[in-house]
Order: C-alpha cells, then structure tokens, then sequence
C-alpha cells in the first residue's frame, strides 16, 4: 500500500514539475539556438550542424 503511495506522490510531483517548466518562458537570446550554433565537439547535442542532413 504504501509503495502505491508512494509512486502516486512521485508521479504526481513530475506531472507538477513538468507542468511548471513548460510554462516557463524562454530567457532573451534563447529563442532559437540552431541559427547561432556553429557547431562543436559534443554530436549527440540536438543543436549540432550534422543532425541536419
């Protein structure tokens, strides 16, 4: 019983968190990141010039 519990309070704070972040704005300058990025070491970043082919 407990462990259900317990992953109801869990589940619920994700969905509360997750809610919360989505509604979070954008700070200036962060709007579109894919324009300014000319690429670096790190290829599994999603911003990374070669997920472009």
């Amino acid at each position: 019983m407990y462990a259900v519990l317990l992953f109801a309070v869990l589940g619920g704070l994700y969905a509360l968190l997750y809610y919360c972040n989505h509604k979070t704005p954008l700070p200036e300058g962060c709007e579109n990141l894919k324009a300014e990025c000319s690429g670096c070491k790190d290829i599994g970043c999603a911003n990374h010039p070669a997920h472009d082919a």
